[in-house]
């Protein structure tokens, strides 16, 4: 509800319009009438909105998370707009990080959510750029804005199903305010390693090149366990990354040009110079939209694309069929790259 405030503020300056959705998961049966709340108050503020029901609802936050982003990401699409604002808060980045803490992460990536990313899941997000710009704020702020505004917003049951990690994690903050505070000022800290880690990432991406039949070459790019994390899921045209530990362990293996090891749906192939990424011949192909072909190929009538016989050795098991298209992992590449490229808003300046 902040952010809908927010952006109407800011929209009005800009003589802009915003396309405001609402996602009804269906697991609550109020949410069809708050769903229909929101849409009275765009209309009154002048915005047009659509409610996005998810069909086959389940109990999970990790699916009605992925299902919600499928959702957004092609009404945004439809609609033709290149930014999908969230409402995330500096308290979900202090979440996430106790939570990926607790499973063993210990690098920057610690840090998130951030303020500019690609929508988290492949191919539905491509092209569409999540942005965040609540990701420095608290909820306490947002609600006191809400409260000063003479707003009121719906409190949502699921936050206090224990049965969640973050809900639990939530409530544990809220018990030991002086924990939260430590928490809070080493997500800073993390957040600063993060800018730089991006940068030095959108600087090694500026060096990998993608041919036209969608093999990755790393060439003379600095090839980090995190770099390669992402290349190897570009390759595989998925929104999966591999095991962290997998990775490492993969680099640390590949030591000779010619050897070859498969991860993640890829194949790795270690160059005199770096690396050659293609897909896993042995992995089927994701099915999808008419126009995508296992998340890495978009269905062009200018395209043309090579015979597999003459296609390079690493993407010929898995090249589409027919030669009418062209490879996309390049384009979600540079946009992977120009998020990388925005600087993060640092939440101690708040």
């Amino acid at each position: 509800m902040a952010l809908l405030h927010l952006a109407h503020e800011w929209a009005g300056r800009d003589q802009r319009t915003l396309l405001v959705l609402t996602v009804d998961h269906r697991l609550r049966p109020e949410a069809k009438q708050e769903a229909e709340r929101v849409a009275t108050l765009s209309a009154q503020l002048g915005h047009h909105h659509e409610t996005l029901v998810w069909e086959e609802p389940r109990e999970s936050q990790a699916a009605a998370r992925r299902a919600r982003y499928a959702l957004l990401a092609r009404a945004a699409r439809t609609h033709n707009a290149a930014c999908l604002l969230t409402g995330h808060t500096f308290d979900d980045v202090v979440e996430t990080a106790l939570i990926r803490r607790r499973r063993g992460v210990r690098d920057a990536s610690i840090a998130g959510p951030v303020l500019a990313a690609p929508v988290p899941i492949w191919p539905e997000g491509r092209i569409v750029t999540l942005l965040r710009p609540l990701v420095r704020t608290s909820r306490s702020e947002l609600r006191a804005y809400l409260t000063a505004s003479g707003q009121v917003w719906v409190e949502d049951p699921s936050n206090e199903k224990t049965v969640f990690e973050r809900v639990r994690v939530r409530a544990f903050l809220a018990r030991h305010p002086h924990l939260a505070e430590i928490a809070g000022a080493y997500v800073q800290t993390q957040h600063r390693a993060r800018t730089e880690q991006q940068g030095a990432m959108a600087e090694a991406l500026g060096e990998v090149n993608i041919d036209a039949s969608g093999l990755i070459d790393t060439a003379s790019a600095a090839v980090s366990p995190n770099l390669l994390k992402r290349l190897i899921r570009c390759a595989s045209g998925s929104s999966d990354d591999a095991r962290d530990g997998a990775v490492r362990q993969l680099l640390a293996s590949l030591t000779s040009p010619g050897q070859r090891q498969t991860l993640g749906g890829a194949w790795i192939q270690r160059t005199k110079t770096g690396f050659l990424i293609g897909r896993d011949p042995a992995s089927s192909a994701q099915s999808g939209e008419e126009d995508l072909f296992d998340g890495r190929y978009q269905r062009d009538t200018t395209a043309n694309m090579l015979e597999p016989a003459d296609l390079p050795f690493l993407v010929r098991q898995s090249a589409p069929p027919g030669s009418q298209w062209r490879e996309i992992i390049s384009d979600r590449l540079a946009h992977l790259m120009q998020c990388y490229q925005t600087p993060l808003l640092n939440p101690v300046q708040r």
